[in-house]
């Protein structure tokens, strides 16, 4: 029988490539800016100034495509942590106190499909896209769009472990909190 402490390795693993990823592609997208900034000041100063970097003329196409990773990968640390979006006034409103379990449940199951459904059209975006390359670089636009079917399975990788456990069981929650599954 699959249990939570059989997960914790591997859910583990991939939490830390998550976080490595939105570090190291947050860097880039910093440093990159940062780069394109101090040639455009150096261009205002000196009509004859050549930045050391050369061109980066490729960075507002790539910057934005590497964004789409930061988003998806980022939206997935996020309802980790509960700190993603969602709307319980309406719910709260509707719904007695007594069914308030059950319309979470609801909700997060209602979530998890969509999430499913975003990520298996986003793999046949993918596929469409993996033939085509970006403008200024040769690299397949294929590889920005797995983000979206990449980032959702996450997503839905959590929302599952909250779901079943009531809440994230790999997030270090009060110690007077009862274990989590």
């Amino acid at each position: 029988m699959l249990t939570v402490e059989k997960l914790a390795g591997p859910y583990k693993l991939i939490d830390l490539v998550r976080k490595a990823a939105v570090v190291v592609l947050f860097a880039f997208i910093v440093g990159s800016m940062g780069l394109e900034i101090a040639g455009r000041i150096g261009r205002l100063l000196s009509e004859d100034f050549k930045p050391l970097w050369g061109s980066l003329e490729w960075t507002d196409e790539i910057l934005r495509y590497v964004n789409i990773w930061v988003v998806f990968l980022g939206a997935g640390l996020a309802v980790k942590h509960s700190e993603h979006l969602h709307v319980s006034f309406l719910a709260e409103k509707l719904f007695g106190d007594d069914r308030q379990e059950l319309v979470r449940k609801i909700r997060l199951a209602i979530v998890i499909l969509f999430l499913a459904v975003i990520a298996v059209a986003g793999i046949a975006k993918t596929v469409r896209a993996a033939g085509s390359q970006a403008q200024m670089v040769p690299i397949s636009i294929g590889w920005f769009y797995l983000a979206i079917p990449v980032g959702c399975m996450l997503m839905v990788m959590d929302y599952l472990l909250i779901l079943l456990c009531g809440r994230h069981p790999f997030v270090n929650h009060s110690p007077e909190a009862e274990p989590a599954c």
